[in-house]
């Protein structure tokens, strides 16, 4: 019975799609060097993936809120297996452009909407506790994928990559058509009157974490995007060494997900987010000190202790406070400024690296990552629960509670 869950066959769907994507990712721009892409070129493909996210997720999450998750899941999974012919058939920068926007389309589909199953499932007071979970299925997999990635790469080619991420997409699929139902009518029909977008960013909690995600996105084009590319130009390193590079990091943090989600649920989250923001600061910035690959590899080790630290306290606070505003619509603000700052920096980073050096880019995403800690704490240290959001529901959202 535990195996036909929902959170489970979630969370294994989940952990599917996200080894197949993290199989790839990671070296695209890598390979899409045999076309002609510097860093700029680089930066450009990431910022493909995200700017169809950024104008979709506004409008899946609402919707969702009113016509059901499942079809949206399901959906998205075959965008990615699509996407996996579609890098195989790839003969030009402008067509690695057009595959990495339909993948783009698929994260839509699929991450906010699994956060707000997830928070129709969560009970009050185990926001920490559910988050920590999903998290780790969610981390397992983007761990597990570079890792992956640079040995096919390594053992055969990009291409067996894109068959992997073909094939994880399609079990994906299965799982979740056959064993994975709508959450039931009575949890979601409160976020059904979710009140309009700008009365749930005048949720300080939710603006907060939202800030949060912002920075967590400079962290995550720097991890995706300049890791591989300084590393492969700092040490002659394989690709296995530079897949390992990125999976330490979220490895560390994947296994931190299920403590630090209970930690969150005894513990003021905005402190919990604080100290990993100022980890993960340090840390990034310190990347073009490095000299060494041991170097490297401690540096990505303190880069996941910090998500490890925030992120889950992060997600808990957002389902705290998206009861009455519509859990797909909260979700969606967060991915929807994660996907914004996921589009602008790798072009503005790629710049940088062009014309001032690829350490440019982790000094000053360092400082972006500071700052934007430093405006979720500020908007969410020591707030009551539910405190900001009273009067946003008295003004037309549902009261679930």
């Amino acid at each position: 019975e535990f195996f036909m869950n929902p959170l489970f066959v979630l969370a294994v769907a989940i952990f599917c799609t996200m080894l197949g994507n993290g199989v790839v990712m990671p070296f695209v721009p890598l390979y899409a060097q045999q076309f002609g892409a510097a860093s700029l070129g680089a930066g450009v493909l990431f910022s493909a993936h995200s700017a169809p996210r950024t104008f979709l997720l506004p409008l899946i999450g609402p919707a969702s809120d009113r016509i059901g998750r499942r079809s949206f899941l399901l959906a998205g999974v075959l965008f990615y297996a699509f996407s996996s012919v579609a890098f195989l058939l790839a003969n030009s920068l402008m067509v690695l452009l057009l595959v990495m926007a339909v993948q783009g389309v698929a994260t839509a589909m699929v991450q906010p909407v699994t956060l707000a199953y997830v928070g129709d499932l969560t009970p009050k007071g185990k926001e920490g506790a559910y988050s920590g979970y999903i998290n780790t299925a969610f981390l397992g997999g983007v761990a597990g994928g570079p890792i992956l990635g640079g040995v096919i790469n390594d053992v055969w080619n990009m291409e067996a990559s894109f068959v992997t991420l073909g094939g994880l997409s399609l079990l994906a699929f299965v799982l979740m058509f056959f064993w994975l139902p709508d959450p039931p009518k009575n949890k979601t029909a409160a976020n059904t009157i979710a009140p309009p977008l700008r009365e749930v960013l005048s949720c300080r909690p939710v603006l907060g974490v939202a800030c949060y995600r912002l920075g967590y996105a400079f962290a995550s084009t720097i991890t995706w995007v300049f890791v591989p590319l300084l590393a492969a130009r700092m040490l002659p390193l394989k690709t296995a060494q530079i897949g390992a590079l990125i999976s330490l990091n979220v490895l560390v943090s994947t296994i931190m997900q299920p403590t630090c989600g209970r930690l969150a649920d005894r513990m003021n989250k905005a402190n919990l987010i604080a100290v990993g923001g100022v980890i993960g600061a340090i840390a990034f910035s310190a990347f073009p000190l490095a000299t060494s690959f041991s170097q490297l590899l401690a540096l990505s080790v303190g880069t996941g202790v910090a998500t490890g630290l925030a992120f889950p306290a992060h997600t808990a606070l957002a389902m705290e406070h998206a009861r009455g505003l519509g859990m797909g619509t909260v979700m969606s603000v967060l991915l929807t400024v994660h996907s914004f700052g996921m589009t602008i920096c790798p072009i503005l980073f790629g710049l940088m690296a062009d014309y001032f050096g690829i350490g440019s880019t982790f000094y000053v995403g360092g400082l972006l990552c500071a700052l934007s800690t430093g405006v979720c704490y500020k908007l969410t240290h020591e707030l009551p629960l539910d405190a900001s959001v009273k009067k946003v529901r008295e003004q037309g959202a549902a009261v679930t509670d």
